[in-house]
């Protein structure tokens, strides 16, 4: 149905019957060639032309500027043309967490069944129902994002769904239809696919509609899994829960090393009961696999940890007082964080005043000035967010040190009133200069708990300013810091894909979206990590349901809107006039 935007300009419609008027009233000569006007001079002339209407001989450029002339005013009044009263764009907003596989290892061909299958299958559905301006998708994952571009056919929009593999370890609906808002504009249709019922009691609204596909299944996951590392063995505990509200559950699980089998078992959990696994093994053992018997939900029925990352530090202790040497040296083997080679050292532990030469070093420098030195039992001021006071408990310590007036030799971490115990700095060449005023024999620090843990930390700090890793074994989700001297490393993902990092801060900070292997590489070096589900909130099936929620507008109440065809008569004219030039440029040529 037509609609004029600027129906006034109708009026210059009446230039065509002017058009008109002008070949039909024009003179009708025809040029003659004669030998002489002689016979001529007493004719009657003829009257002026126009005044007499001659028989119709009109041209066929006539027709075309008439036709140009109506094209023209025709654009000039705004024409539109009133779209189907049920088109709307649509956003769908996928969910896109692990959940949505539920079913798909129970049984073959349950993946049909599966409810990422049924929303699909929906959504084919829908769109060979009804016609859509334009269809957007957006990904459901712990951060949404847009998949691909605008599309407006079913069969570009199953082509993109190839994209939607369901293994993120959250799905943020909320942001999710927020970005889908500002994606579609305020006259867009929302359609949520998920597997779970909207939250609150009531869902309303004419815009979005809510449609879930889950049904509740009992379900075994593992929902902890660690690895760590104590003197000269590694301790893996694993947690397995039950999420079946009603039913006891008894399954298998295997805890392979390669092809080395360490543990084969089963364990019986009573309904929503958690059950602890315990294995140790020698240090450094390669990669460990465990696994479960298959049921709803097969990603969360497998975890791989690595052995833990276990940097060690050179540290070089020149310390001249032989008692306090000894004394730190236990401290640091305590940690067994301490490399033992000693070319280059990471750390050095001194008394000088003054830095100690290298280029990559750290320092720490004992200060045990004696003169006017006071003890101190608190109350300490601790910066409790420095690496160095993590797990430092100074309750009853006594802390004997100089008073104020001593160059504290950077920002206090730990005071007594005016007196700064540990200090912090970094110098020209970023390198961590600390400074601890401590009289030894006159303190209790190093009888307590906090001596070896004041070490730890220090290695453990300078282990992360290090290239590589800080851990190996990380949750779905979790942000994986990589340092490395290298302005790009190499990003293999599980499957075998690679990508090329380029850092923009200090480490290349990576967001893995995937369960499996990585790999980090630079040429000279190469780090590995895993990541696993281990995500409660998915592997619980239970509140799991299937429905609708939500109506769009009716077509009869849907606004109406129109799409501008103006260029379709403007182009049409441009085509008209491009015609009349030709005919008359060739009628020209022909005389």
């Amino acid at each position: 149905m037509p609609f004029l935007t600027y129906p006034l300009a109708l009026l210059a419609a009446a230039a065509l019957p002017a058009l008109a008027a002008i070949y039909i009233l024009r003179n009708r000569y025809r040029r003659r060639e004669v030998s002489s006007l002689m016979l001529w001079e007493f004719a009657v002339l003829s009257r002026e032309g126009g005044a007499k209407v001659n028989k119709l001989q009109l041209p066929l450029v006539f027709f075309l500027e008439l036709l140009a002339l109506a094209l023209l005013v025709t654009a000039a009044t705004g024409p539109r043309w009133q779209l189907p009263a049920h088109a709307r764009s649509l956003v769908v907003i996928l969910d896109d967490s692990a959940s949505m596989l539920a079913g798909e290892g129970a049984a073959q061909g349950a993946a049909a069944n599966s409810p990422r299958a049924q929303a699909a299958r929906a959504l084919d559905a829908l769109l060979k129902s009804r016609k859509f301006l334009s269809i957007r998708l957006v990904l459901a994952g712990p951060k949404p994002r847009a998949l691909g571009s605008t599309v407006t056919t079913a069969t570009e929009v199953r082509e993109a769904l190839a994209q939607w593999t369901c293994q993120a370890a959250d799905a943020a609906l909320d942001a999710a239809i927020a970005l889908a808002n500002d994606l579609g504009g305020p006259q867009s249709q929302l359609l949520v696919l998920t597997d779970h019922a909207p939250p609150g009691s009531e869902f309303s609204g004419n815009r979005i509609q809510w449609w879930a596909f889950g049904a509740p299944q009992p379900n075994l996951a593992f929902v902890n899994a660690t690895r760590t590392t104590h003197g000269e063995s590694d301790r893996v505990l694993l947690e397995v829960a039950n999420f079946s509200a009603s039913a006891a559950a008894s399954a298998a699980y295997r805890i392979t090393s390669g092809s080395n089998l360490l543990r084969n078992a089963t364990l019986t959990l009573e309904p929503r009961a958690r059950q602890r696994i315990i294995l140790n093994l020698p240090a450094n053992t390669p990669a460990i696999e465990a696994s479960l018997a298959t049921d709803a939900l097969a990603a969360d029925n497998r975890v791989t940890l690595l052995p833990a990352v276990r940097k060690r530090i050179r540290v070089q202790n020149s310390l001249e007082d032989a008692a306090l040497r000894a004394q730190v040296d236990r401290a640091l083997d305590a940690t067994g964080l301490r490399s033992t080679i000693s070319a280059a050292p990471e750390v050095i532990i001194h008394n000088a005043r003054a830095t100690p030469a290298g280029t990559n070093a750290w320092g720490l420098r004992f200060l045990a000035e004696t003169n006017a030195a006071t003890p101190h039992t608190g109350p300490f001021i601790v910066d409790t967010a420095h690496p160095l006071t993590r797990g430092l408990a100074l309750d009853g310590v006594v802390w004997t040190a100089a008073p104020p007036g001593t160059n504290q030799f950077g920002l206090p971490i730990i005071t007594a009133g005016n007196t700064p115990l540990l200090a912090a700095t970094e110098d020209a060449l970023r390198r961590q200069q600390i400074t601890l005023h401590l009289v030894p024999d006159r303190s209790t620090l190093s009888a307590t708990p906090n001596w070896p843990i004041l070490f730890w930390n220090l290695l453990t700090w300078r282990a992360r300013e290090t290239p590589g890793l800080t851990e190996s074994n990380f949750r779905l989700g979790s942000e994986v810091a990589v340092r490395a001297l290298t302005n790009s490393v190499q990003l293999t993902m599980p499957g075998g894909a690679t990508r090329t990092l380029t850092k923009s801060a200090e480490e290349f900070v990576l967001e893995p979206d995937v369960p499996g292997l990585y790999t980090v590489s630079t040429g000279a070096s190469a780090w590995q990590f895993a990541v696993n589900l281990l995500a409660p909130e998915e592997s619980d099936l239970s509140t799991a349901k299937t429905g609708k929620w939500g109506e769009w507008e009716k077509p009869e109440e849907t606004r109406r809107e129109y799409a501008s065809v103006l260029w379709l008569f403007v182009l049409g004219a441009l085509v008209v006039l491009v015609a009349h030039l030709f005919l008359v440029t060739h009628s020209k040529a022909r005389v």
